[in-house]
């Protein structure tokens, strides 16, 4: 797949028809796609990570896009970087190496890209897990829930799904991840798995694929926010206040920013709570347990 994902012109491929649905004056019903783009951040293999972290966004159609990565392309070329990847920014890698930006510089450019995503009006998604509680739960109960990455990975096509069924139930998604060898074949199974155990989700989720984030703007979106994300929580942990360039997500600084965000923190106390007691009690009882699967109340909404 190429650029036309996101182009305008092609919007009809947005949409698909339904032969058994029709309209209050006899024409045929129209079902969107919804696009949704994540990224990771943090490791649950490194040890000395506090926190696992997916975090993206959605829209329906393309017009949103179209609309972000018009924007994203040229403020990359004012900037002159080709994307924009935070990990390798923050620490001068790559193509920023040669730029020399000083802290100013390039807190002005993620101020730039930040302003764009609430512009668009894309939907933001987000699920953190206290990595530390993550690698002492028992090896039978990883056996079932996978890595963090998995788990949040499964939360957040929950949080969609719940999302789905709420306000938009004839509608499907095609997920885009970036193209990570060590996630993408357990990510792909989860998916593939899920659909299989769940005919309700199976309903709207009916693509998966991988991309490169230099062609997908939404993807450095993607990676924008899950970035800063856990590194707010990390901040946090060591009793120090967000730092504006986050605040920005989520202040409504034009008359045009949308703020609509939903996330799941989960810390090791609600860990031990809402998965750990809880599976000891279903295997007590002999019954089956998947927590990433289970409509858990974790979610904090911001919607403005």
């Amino acid at each position: 797949m190429g650029n036309n994902l996101l182009d305008s012109t092609n919007s009809q491929a947005d949409y698909s028809s339904s032969d058994s649905q029709f309209g209050p004056f006899g024409s045929k019903r129209w079902t969107a796609v919804i696009h949704c783009f994540f990224d990771d951040s943090g490791k649950e293999s490194d040890q000395g990570n506090p926190y696992v972290c997916i975090a993206g966004y959605m829209a329906i159609g393309d017009g949103f896009w179209t609309l972000l990565s018009n924007a994203w392309a040229h403020q990359l070329f004012r900037h002159g970087i080709s994307w924009l990847h935070m990990k390798d920014l923050m620490a001068d890698q790559d193509e920023y190496a040669a730029l020399k930006w000083d802290w100013p510089k390039k807190k002005s450019v993620i101020e730039d890209f930040i302003k764009i995503i609430k512009g668009s009006q894309v939907i933001g998604f987000g699920v953190a897990v206290d990595a530390v509680a993550w690698r002492q739960f028992p090896k039978e109960l990883t056996k079932s829930e996978g890595t963090a990455q998995e788990f949040c990975f499964m939360r957040i096509i929950r949080m969609i799904g719940d999302r789905l069924k709420r306000v938009r139930p004839d509608d499907w998604v095609v997920l885009y991840y970036d193209c990570d060898e060590q996630f993408t074949p357990a990510r792909f199974a989860r998916f593939i798995g899920l659909r299989k155990r769940n005919p309700e989700l199976k309903q709207y989720f009916r693509g998966f694929s991988i991309a490169d984030p230099k062609s997908f703007p939404p993807l450095q979106a993607a990676d924008l926010l899950a970035w800063q994300s856990r590194k707010d929580l990390m901040r946090k942990l060591g009793g120090h206040e967000s730092r504006p360039e986050y605040k920005l997500f989520f202040e409504q600084t034009t008359p045009f920013d949308v703020l609509d965000y939903v996330s799941e923190l989960w810390t090791g106390t609600e860990l031990e709570e809402k998965i750990v007691k809880p599976w000891i009690a279903s295997r007590q009882a002999g019954k089956p347990w998947d927590a990433s699967e289970r409509n858990l109340d974790m979610q904090k909404e911001v919607n403005e």
